[in-house]
């Protein structure tokens, strides 16, 4: 029987979080031959390899393994290529889904017949015990009230911008809008495909009641701090694509180069960057922070500390992005 639904997920160096959300996937209410999940294993040097071969699960669990790291619009190709379902719904490889994930995906899809649907997630709650875990929560709450527009009914909105993390479409759908761009291998591959997709008239909603859980028992600062580093690159490739969108966002403005045109304020804080955005300075600020933190300091310090950290390896992302 053909699959009626598509899982993709991309991964990398992520066994740890893996096997879980195959596990959970097991559980849908979804009669199990109606689905099948599509894992791309994107040039991991961890255990991954034998985690997958070693599930024993109810659905029909297609494996890829690419021989380097390409990033992950690669690896999601590779797996929307592959995908024999009229719906694909694209996940994370470190989330928890409900048993209702899928039907729920699939009655949001056919309710908006030219929609995307992008479901939600919320952290785990003892990774909210630590400063930084706290920290994050608050980020990504921010992240997805700045994401939706108006509410269309209850715990469904409108969004300007999906992320691919958990977002159902029909697979037709990428024949209008291309797949994702490879160049972007870490972040942005989201924002680049909404743009053509909503060229082609396609909406964004967003359903608050398709919430996942966030598998990441790590919240580390070290990890963060380098993803968005690397990210920041593909920050620069997104608004080079798209200039006339992107070219006066904020990022742009505090991380590119000096100009005549920034204010004094400005000018001050990309020399402090200059400074201090260096990986001796950088790994010496974040002893600091991991210091304060067993000092008991208080969220609020704790916050600007981090965000302050952050923005540093941002600034050097986005510097090597326009040396590329």
């Amino acid at each position: 029987m053909t699959p009626l639904v598509s899982v993709v997920i991309s991964t990398y160096n992520r066994a740890d979080a893996l096997g879980p959300t195959l596990a959970a996937l097991a559980t849908q209410d979804l009669q199990p031959e109606r689905y099948e999940v599509l894992v791309v294993d994107d040039g991991s040097t961890d255990e991954t390899a034998s985690i997958l071969s070693a599930q024993e699960l109810p659905y029909d669990l297609r494996t890829f393994r690419l021989d380097a790291n390409r990033g992950v619009s690669a690896g999601r190709n590779v797996g929307l290529r592959a995908a024999r379902g009229e719906y694909v719904i694209l996940l994370s490889d470190d989330l928890l889904v409900g048993p209702n994930f899928i039907t729920t995906h699939l009655r949001m899809l056919e309710r908006f017949e030219n929609g995307w649907v992008v479901g939600g997630f919320s952290q785990l709650a003892d990774l909210t015990a630590t400063p930084f875990g706290r920290y994050l929560a608050d980020l990504e709450r921010g992240f997805e009230q700045a994401r939706t527009a108006g509410q269309i009914d209850a715990n469904l909105w409108e969004m300007h911008t999906p992320t691919a993390r958990n977002l159902s479409l029909r697979r037709g759908d990428l024949e209008r809008t291309g797949l994702f761009d490879e160049q972007f291998r870490v972040t942005c591959e989201d924002q680049d495909l909404a743009e053509r997709a909503r060229a082609q008239g396609i909406r964004f909603i967003y359903a608050g009641e398709i919430e996942c859980v966030h598998n990441d028992q790590a919240a580390d600062l070290h990890r963060y701090c380098s993803f968005q580093e690397r990210g920041a690159i593909d920050g620069v490739r997104l608004c080079r694509k798209y200039p006339e969108l992107h070219g006066g966002a904020a990022l742009v403005a505090v991380n590119g180069p000096i100009s005549r045109s920034d204010r004094p304020s400005i000018v001050i804080k990309k020399l402090v960057k200059l400074v201090l955005a260096r990986p001796v300075t950088l790994a010496v600020l974040e002893r600091i922070v991991y210091l304060a933190e067993s000092a008991g300091v208080g969220d609020r310090l704790l916050f600007r500390a981090y965000r302050g950290l952050i923005g540093f390896h941002i600034f050097r992302g986005w510097r090597a992005g326009l040396r590329g």
